[in-house]
């Protein structure tokens, strides 16, 4: 029975991927270990733009909970640690609730200013998370009872997450850590020379101005990888990677962080030059 659980969740979530990731949401599983810092990870991403286009800070997104300061505590949970696999910006883990009377917390290391999108599926929609910093900010109350939660993240440091639900439930955590393109005093336009890690892709967040242009395009055929682009705080989608959208021009609607990303049409590695351009 728990098999064929894990296998209905594996198929939702892989179904669900391009179309809930282009309105705000997040994809599927897929855990290997390695880093657990995904701005580490990624360093095709050299700092290059313009001071214009990236503030030092990213606003918070307006559906999202501030983060409500608490006094720092040594007495952090006992938790299973999430490490990305070399170049990624997806984890995924699946397990089973055993005891309702207890949090099940995992726990992952990620940069301050990167944006967090955290997603729990289950039966019912019956496990419910909770998010902290290690530093005790709370960034999501138990007390809300959400199966989801995003934002742009206020330190650098481990961060907490708590699941609870009914005994025996099986349940897959689906994490999100894109990787920020910064770019330099001076510059527009950046090249990121990569490879997708599995079927999720690959996932970059940049910060623009309302009335700027943006301009992204990849090396692939789209019958091998496309973009999806984002607005990362209104959840609008601009591009669709099942449209085959290979190349992106736009002069943008508002001042938010945008999600660009690569997703790949098919199985294995996928080699790909990435060009993103503001101005």
């Amino acid at each position: 029975m728990k098999h064929n659980l894990n296998a209905q969740i594996k198929f939702a979530l892989a179904s669900l991927i391009l179309v809930t990731l282009a309105c705000g949401g997040a994809p599927t599983p897929s855990l290997n270990d390695v880093s657990t810092i995904v701005a580490g990870t990624m360093q095709a991403i050299a700092p290059l733009t313009s001071a214009t286009s990236q503030p030092t800070t990213a606003p918070l997104p307006t559906n999202t909970l501030a983060p409500t300061p608490i006094p720092p505590s040594s007495n952090l949970p006992a938790a299973t640690r999430i490490n990305f696999a070399t170049g990624a910006t997806h984890a995924g883990v699946e397990g089973s609730i055993g005891n309702s009377n207890y949090v099940y917390y995992y726990v992952v290391r990620a940069s301050k200013d990167q944006p967090m999108l955290l997603s729990v599926l289950s039966p019912n929609d019956n496990v419910k998370m909770s998010v902290f910093g290690a530093n005790g900010t709370i960034l999501l109350p138990a007390t809300q009872k959400q199966s989801g939660w995003q934002g742009i993240l206020p330190a650098t440091q481990d961060y907490y997450i708590g699941l609870t639900g009914p005994d025996a439930i099986d349940f897959m955590l689906d994490v999100l850590i894109p990787a920020r393109i910064k770019f330099a005093s001076g510059q527009n336009k950046i090249i990121i020379t990569a490879q997708t890690v599995d079927l999720n892709g690959i996932m970059y967040v940049a910060y623009a101005l309302a009335g700027q242009k943006m301009d992204v395009t990849i090396n692939t055929d789209p019958s091998v990888a496309a973009l999806t682009i984002y607005g990362f705080t209104d959840g609008q989608p601009y591009a669709r990677a099942q449209n085959g959208v290979v190349d992106f021009s736009m002069v943008l609607p508002s001042t938010q962080d945008y999600i660009i990303h690569v997703v790949p049409h098919t199985a294995g590695t996928i080699n790909y030059t990435l060009t993103v351009k503001i101005q």
